[in-house]
């Protein structure tokens, strides 16, 4: 579960924008930085290029121009005077034999690499006691072709000012974490709103008719989505009922002449004889197939309005099956099956016996029409994931599962060549009997037949 819902945070559109834009984000303040850096260190080089020309000319002004010892005393007066740490110089005479100076420049005044062309010198050192250098220096050739060496090292100031793009850096990248974390946020709550939207229409779709997403009072797209779909979930809803009221209003305004119908036919049959009396007496039996058919859709559409009468009371699951079976048992015996009877110990709903006992017996009447002769017929009650199966087995063909939800709907048969007779009626009602009673209807493969099945809570769980 955890692993499916981080899945779906994950994909969401929200996320992914938002991390799709953190990474461009990203990419542009690593580009930044590194243009930062390459930035400082020109101007630094430019800055510093500029202190050794400028102070090679002050040199010269100082010291009359470029003899050798006239050089070397100017630099003694100034390292006297005053004391600038990161300034070196260096003068060796025409044999490169050091005249004064710090020695260690030597390596600058040999240095060939691409850095050191011309009079420029710039090379990476080790101070005498470790520490890294980045040396940037000026060659002056003097008049008896001794060299003077002015360097400087970058290194302090490179430290010093590196730290201005790594803070802005880190800065960039704790304000797209920041945004990252605000997306996920949001990101979780649109998919615990989608979540919840799925979840009402599913149930919408099992048959829990008053199921609706909740309402957010933000007004975004997912709210007006919401609002939508409330208001087509209404819609349904309120054509259903006008398809159940008109099927119900239809077969109660044709039961008065139906019966009416049924009544002259019967008279006319006594009168007739003959073949005149086989004909009457037919229609007498089909008009009490219809009269029968009229009446289970007015039952359900009592029971699905919850207009039938029903009282609930502590239903024992043993005595219920035993008086179905009872009721059953010359039927049963007429097509040579047993009827057989399991309970788990334990087992009693709330419910209403007559409707309850209504479903089981259309089941019952089902599995012996369906089931072929002499096969067992199982009534039976379980304990099932903390619930109450009432229901029926049997060892007919059965439905492909594919089907089990069409045969649900009104006047849906299945089975239309077997001869066997029937409205497609039976189904609907058991199924408007286990919403009534605030379960389900459950079907499963028996292998053979079908296992049909109430859901319901048990007596206990009302305490």
């Amino acid at each position: 579960m955890f692993w499916a819902n981080a899945r779906a945070t994950l994909e969401s559109s929200n996320l992914q924008q938002a991390a799709t834009s953190a990474f461009i984000c990203l990419l542009v303040s690593l580009f930044s930085v590194v243009g930062s850096v390459c930035l400082l260190n020109k101007v630094m080089h430019a800055h510093v290029s500029d202190m050794l020309l400028n102070d090679a000319r002050a040199l010269q002004v100082r010291a009359h121009g470029r003899e050798p010892q006239a050089v070397i005393d100017t630099l003694r007066e100034q390292a006297a005077v005053e004391k600038r740490p990161a300034w070196y110089s260096l003068v060796v005479d025409a044999h490169g034999v050091p005249l004064y100076g710090d020695t260690a420049l030597l390596p600058l005044l040999a240095c060939d690499s691409v850095q050191c062309q011309g009079a420029w010198r710039r090379q990476g050192m080790l101070a005498g006691n470790g520490h890294p250098q980045e040396m940037l220096g000026l060659t002056l050739q003097l008049d008896d072709g001794s060299r003077y060496l002015a360097a400087y090292d970058l290194q302090p100031m490179l430290e010093r000012t590196q730290v201005v793009p790594l803070l802005g850096g880190a800065a960039l990248l704790a304000i797209l974490l920041g945004s990252l974390a605000v997306s996920l946020r949001y990101s979780l709550r649109g998919l615990r709103r989608i979540d919840q939207i799925r979840d009402s229409l599913q149930r919408f779709a099992s048959g829990d008719h008053l199921a609706s997403p909740p309402q957010d009072p933000s007004g975004d797209e997912i709210d007006r989505l919401g609002v939508e779909i409330n208001a087509s979930l209404a819609r349904i809803n309120r054509l259903m009922n006008e398809v159940r009221s008109v099927t119900s209003h239809i077969a109660h305004e044709l039961r008065t002449p139906l019966t009416r119908l049924q009544n002259r036919l019967v008279s006319a049959s006594e009168k007739a004889e003959g073949e005149m009396q086989v004909e009457l007496l037919g229609a007498v039996a089909e008009s009490e197939h219809l009269h029968s058919l009229f009446r289970t859709v007015m039952r359900i559409g009592e029971v699905e309005s919850g207009r039938c009468a029903h009282m609930f009371e502590i239903l024992n699951a043993r005595e219920l099956l035993l008086d179905l079976q009872e009721y059953y048992l010359p039927l049963a015996e007429d097509f040579g099956s047993a009827l057989c009877v399991e309970v788990d110990p334990g087992c009693s709903v709330i419910g209403d016996g007559a409707l309850l006992f209504q479903a089981l017996a259309n089941l019952t009447d089902n599995a012996l029409k369906y089931s072929p002769r002499g096969a067992p017929v199982l009534l039976f009650a379980r304990l099932w994931q903390r619930q109450i199966l009432l229901g029926v087995a049997d060892a007919g063909p059965g439905i492909a599962p594919a089907l089990y939800d069409h045969s649900t709907e009104r006047f849906s048969r299945l089975d239309t060549a077997s001869g066997i007779q029937g409205n497609g009626l039976g189904l609907t009602l058991v199924k408007a009997i286990a919403d009534l009673h605030g379960g389900s209807l459950r079907m499963t493969d028996n292998q053979p037949g079908l296992c049909v099945s109430l859901v319901l809570e048990p007596a206990n769980s009302f305490d």
